[in-house]
């Protein structure tokens, strides 16, 4: 009976010190207990319907500002009766895919639907692709972008030339039988996706607004970011006709290195921009936010003090706005994302 008292109390004991070894190892500085997996689970669940509702509140948000639907077509949500659109889609020729003017409806069912939708919040999104259909063999670089079509449907009037198609620089010689005079392209928008692959002068840069020609750009403006940097940089080049660019700085400059300028442009952020001809003079205007926000960059090119040489008859003029990708040395499938929430042309009589 001694003999079971003892073993007994040496149980006891030694139940004792296993507990008490267990609570130092718990209590030990050296050693931190490993988390509950369910517990860790449900913080991670948590995080991810927090960052869900915030995307929805910036989505309403943009539906209350801009009038948008995101279950209607971008032809839908925006007047493009006097647009047409050049994708990455191949066409039946080995070039881009157009739709456009009166005829938007065929691109739903198309091959160029993965380049231009209407996003989640209404906005008119643009994708373009470093290895897509190039408009023609003289252009280097794909686009997802839209091209002034002033005729508005009306086939009978050609796409080129001095007609009604295209407008005249305010300073062009009058008399002559342009659709229109002078000019403004408005547009408020989101870069969200920029290229990260190809030359250091290549990545993440893209043109945004234009200004064309007959075989010039009076204006490019331009927004750069390079992949490791949190700001991109807006410029703009006016080409001479038959001559060289001259670039002008918005924000940051053409190179846009380091981490970007202070007070440049994030991905995803809202901002706005004009492309303004008033006579002799293009003028770009940069806004944060809306076209009511404020302005926060703008500069003014001269065409007559440049002797930039668009001052004659027979030069015609056409706006075009989205993404014309400035990379042709990145991977294939890099590619370009820009969401417009509004745009808008404008131009004087002829």
């Amino acid at each position: 009976m001694i003999y079971l008292k003892r073993i007994f109390k040496l149980q006891l004991l030694i139940i004792t010190v296993l507990c008490l070894s267990q609570l130092t190892v718990g209590c030990s500085s050296d050693e931190v207990p490993e988390p509950n997996p369910e517990v860790v689970v449900e913080e991670e669940e948590e995080v991810v319907e927090e960052e869900e509702v915030v995307e929805e509140e910036e989505e309403e948000f943009i539906n209350d500002v801009f009038g948008l639907s995101s279950i209607l077509e971008p032809w839908e949500n925006f007047d493009l009766s006097d647009w047409v659109i050049d994708t990455p889609a191949f066409d039946e020729d080995g070039f881009s895919e157009r739709y456009g003017e009166l005829n938007w409806d065929p691109l739903a069912s198309s091959d160029s639907r993965p380049f231009f939708f209407t996003h989640t919040d209404g906005g008119m999104r643009f994708v373009s692709t470093v290895g897509g259909a190039k408009t023609s063999q003289n252009t280097s670089y794909v686009r997802s972008e839209l091209r002034e079509m002033l005729r508005a449907g009306n086939t009978s009037i050609s796409t080129t030339g001095v007609n009604g198609n295209n407008w005249a620089l305010g300073y062009q010689p009058e008399g002559t039988d342009h659709g229109g005079r002078n000019g403004t392209l408005a547009a408020t928008l989101m870069v969200n996706q920029v290229t990260t692959t190809g030359s250091n002068s290549h990545q993440g840069r893209t043109v945004i607004g234009q200004i064309h020609a007959d075989n010039d750009e009076p204006a490019r403006l331009y927004y750069k970011k390079l992949p490791d940097a949190e700001f991109g940089c807006i410029y703009l080049k006016h080409e001479i006709r038959d001559g060289d660019d001259v670039t002008f700085e918005l924000i940051g400059d053409e190179d846009c290195s380091g981490n970007g300028p202070e007070d440049g442009i994030t991905l995803d952020e809202l901002f706005s921009y004009e492309i303004i001809n008033d006579n002799e003079d293009i003028i770009v205007r940069i806004y944060r936010g809306d076209v009511d926000g404020p302005m926060i960059a703008e500069t003014t090119v001269d065409m007559n003090a440049l002797n930039s040489g668009y001052d004659l008859a027979d030069e015609w003029m056409y706006f075009k706005a989205g993404i014309y990708t400035q990379n042709n040395t990145g991977e294939a499938d890099d590619s370009d994302i820009i969401t417009f929430y509004r745009l808008s042309n404008t131009h004087d009589a002829n």
